[in-house]
């Protein structure tokens, strides 16, 4: 299980910076799935985003959960993946700039 986590993510980070989560959406929308793990995913993805919020203010990694629940969202969805993307390039721009 964890080796095919480890895989995934490798296979996530090694494509380029603005186009990871749409790839990741079209290879989800490409693959037949039913109603019923849509809505699990979307469910999972809920409880992320309000834990994470919730841990904002209390103790936790709240950032991590946040940033999980959006990912599970940009999944099913191509308005969340291409925010997340620019979201992505964006930062990633913007690191590149801080180093010298």
């Amino acid at each position: 299980m964890l080796d095919a986590l480890r895989r995934h993510w490798d296979a996530f980070r090694s494509e380029p910076a603005g186009t990871r989560f749409q790839r990741r959406y079209r290879r989800s929308a490409s693959r037949p799935s039913g109603w019923l793990r849509k809505c699990g995913v979307l469910l999972a993805a809920t409880v992320l985003i309000v834990l994470g919020l919730v841990m904002l203010v209390l103790p936790g990694p709240g950032l991590l959960a946040l940033l999980l629940g959006a990912a599970l969202i940009a999944e099913e969805s191509l308005l969340a993946a291409r925010l997340l993307d620019r979201v992505d390039f964006a930062i990633r721009r913007g690191l590149a700039r801080r180093t010298p």
